[in-house]
């Protein structure tokens, strides 16, 4: 008896290590994104992504806190309405706010020399996605 419970609670707890351990692509990832976030998001949604970047002052409203986009979604990480609202293929519900359609806009400050033609590359923003979802509370 003692055997199969030590056997069911290794096996356990390999489960959740392996559950909680990230990928070296994961990784890769979440750092490409950060890199991005950094160029494009955090002079509005502030270095950590709780809102308050130093270029959102004065534009009436605080940007929405990124970090807790799971917390108001019950727990889940809202990856495609992130990802359209970002892309400006959503309404929005104020449509003179101060956030880019980045779908129009490209990714200026990660090209700033054209790069790839002030595009969003879906792998930019697969990775973009990949630090958000890294950085909730």
């Amino acid at each position: 008896m003692l055997i199969r419970s030590l056997a069911l609670t290794t096996t356990c707890i390999a489960l959740f290590a392996g559950c909680a351990t990230l990928s070296n692509d994961q990784r890769e990832a979440i750092k490409r994104g950060q890199g991005i976030y950094v160029k494009e998001c955090a002079q509005c949604h502030g270095p950590t992504g709780a809102g308050g970047g130093e270029a959102s002052l004065g534009l009436g409203e605080t940007p929405p806190d990124l970090t807790r986009l799971s917390e108001r979604n019950d727990g889940v990480f809202p990856r495609e309405f992130v990802r359209r609202f970002v892309l400006g293929l959503i309404d929005k519900t104020n449509p003179d706010a101060a956030m880019p359609e980045f779908a129009k806009v490209g990714l200026a400050h990660v090209y700033p020399k054209g790069g790839a033609d002030g595009e969003v590359l879906e792998a930019d923003f697969a990775d973009l996605l990949e630090y958000l979802e890294s950085i909730q509370k």
